[in-house]
């Protein structure tokens, strides 16, 4: 595969040329006058550079891990802190499988990647956290939320689709048949996981299961049209009502270049 890194992702960015022309601007060049307008005194630190960031099968591996960790924490928080009440109490059997699912998973991961000569990665992904979880479970928590356990749901439903997409987006990118293999054997696990908890958030629809050929007995061929589904903005509406009745809308993503778990990302 084709090794990207960080600063080649970058490089394409206007906001680089930008920086570097306005950097040469106000930097100190030979041969121009320094105004007497200004002062100034000793010399800038210069910025520290950023360790190169390479995306290869291992990174994507270790991203995937994170995300792992993040569910399992979440499912945790839910249990641990007793998230789960009234009728929503009855899926705390389910959650508690999810998250050995999760486990499981990160596991598989990290022994993965470890084969691959790679650290493993065994927390999660922190930008992913702060920017997306801790918000949500901020709503979530508030006093003034009625719907506290099935926005719990709501939520663990969107972290779900978000390993699924994961996965799903980094298929194509491994570079190893028997790693694209595993990827999508998690993904699969990942997307049933999101189906049971969309049911418990919308009841009523009725699931679709093999059916068998009435003249044959013999199943019928099914087939998917599709590979997953669309990879787009997961959203999520949870937390408090305004005075309008309307709640807090969220979107979630995949990680992006910045939230990728390189080789010098630790625990």
């Amino acid at each position: 595969m084709n090794n990207i890194t960080r600063r080649d992702a970058l490089r394409v960015s206007g906001l680089t040329v930008f920086g570097a022309t306005f950097l040469a601007a106000c930097g100190k060049q030979s041969g121009v006058q320094q105004s007497d307008n200004i002062s100034s005194e000793g010399e800038a630190t210069p910025l520290a550079e950023l360790p190169e960031g390479v995306v290869n099968d291992v990174v994507l591996l270790r991203t995937a891990a994170s995300l792992e960790y993040n569910a399992i924490d979440t499912y945790t928080a839910a249990l641990d802190g007793g998230l789960l009440t009234g009728d929503y109490a009855k899926l705390t059997d389910a959650v508690k499988r999810f998250r050995d699912d999760h486990i499981a998973h990160a596991s598989a991961l990290n022994g993965l990647i470890v084969a691959l000569g790679g650290k493993e990665h065994t927390c999660a992904n922190e930008r992913i956290h702060r920017i997306y979880i801790q918000p949500a479970l901020e709503l979530i928590t508030a006093s003034d939320n009625p719907d506290l356990a099935k926005d719990v749901v709501a939520l663990a439903h969107a972290l779900e689709n978000v390993a699924t997409q994961t996965y799903q987006g980094v298929v194509t990118s491994l570079s190893a048949p028997n790693l694209r293999a595993d990827a999508i054997r998690i993904a699969q696990d990942e997307a049933r996981h999101a189906v049971v908890l969309a049911q418990v958030l919308n009841g009523g629809y009725a699931s679709v299961g093999p059916t068998t050929n009435e003249a044959t007995g013999k199943p019928n061929i099914a087939s998917v049209p599709a590979p997953y589904g669309p990879l787009a903005t997961i959203p999520l509406t949870i937390g408090a009502p305004s005075a309008e009745g309307l709640k807090t809308s969220l979107s979630l993503e995949t990680p992006s270049l910045n939230s990728l778990i390189y080789d010098y990302v630790s625990c």
